[in-house]
């Protein structure tokens, strides 16, 4: 890994290194937008995948509050965490032991009686092609610090095993985030990064909890914010999927359930 030799060094005082932000307002605004599009259909919410990353009850709440009139999960446990937090709305389950829930105004998709429902999927999350076409924002913001920094010389490697090699003199950045975190290991030499405003090549190996950034002549400090997934002008989860060969879905679904999460 990058060595904090002759470099400055971030002291580990926040606990939140790394995290994913949940902007509530951006899910109402996109469930709003959706039931536009639904017409006459009533709207459903997907939240299975804990809200696929963004939280299962805080999306819930706010796309309710957007107009959605459905949410749907992945199975009967699901159903119960939302119901025990006061969420009424009609629920559509994906699975369930022995063909049926047992709890008032929840359905399996199997179900005759369930209307046509118009599920916003993960457009409701700002993600995929519809919403690019809506013009939707992502409601999930991926963000890790800047722990060390350091110049190595052309012919010099990062991390594990040294799939990076400088070609020339380069300054580097260490980010507090790594596979624990959700970052994808295949991001290594792959993937890029947006901090101070330009996109930053990660180089080398992901590691369990940190990825190093390639910076070339440019500078950065220490406690400075790296930017992995955002909104307009930052990287999209559309874009990781392109560059490591996963859905964007996997993308927020991945970094929302592993990093901390706090909501706004």
């Amino acid at each position: 890994m990058l060595l904090p030799t002759d470099c400055e060094v971030l002291t580990l005082t926040d606990p939140r290194m790394c995290e994913a932000r949940i902007d509530t307002a951006v899910l109402r605004h996109n469930a709003s937008a959706l039931l536009a599009e639904a017409g006459a259909m009533p709207l459903l919410a997907d939240v299975s995948a804990d809200g696929h990353g963004h939280g299962a009850l805080e999306t819930s709440f706010a796309a309710i509050e957007g107009g959605a009139q459905w949410l749907g999960v992945s199975d009967a446990a699901d159903a119960i965490a939302l119901r025990e937090a006061g969420i009424d709305a009609p629920i559509l389950v994906s699975f369930a032991v022995g063909g049926s829930t047992h709890l008032p105004n929840v359905y399996l998709r199997s179900d005759s009686s369930v209307p046509a429902l118009f599920d916003a999927g993960v457009t409701l999350y700002g993600i995929g092609p519809d919403a690019a076409r809506l013009g939707l924002e992502a409601a999930m913001r991926v963000t890790a610090v800047v722990l060390t920094t350091k110049t190595i010389h052309a012919g010099e490697g990062v991390s594990y095993g040294y799939t990076y090699r400088a070609e020339r003199d380069t300054n580097l950045a260490m980010i507090a985030i790594g596979y624990a975190d959700g970052l994808d290991r295949r991001a290594g030499n792959a993937a890029t990064v947006l901090l101070g405003g330009q996109d930053r090549r990660i180089v080398g190996r992901v590691a369990m909890n940190a990825a190093v950034l390639e910076l070339g002549e440019d500078t950065t400090a220490v406690g400075e914010e790296a930017v992995l997934l955002g909104a307009s002008g930052e990287p999209s989860a559309d874009a990781w999927a392109q560059a490591l060969g996963i859905t964007a879905d996997e993308a927020v679904t991945v970094f929302g359930r592993r990093l901390a999460r706090s909501h706004r």
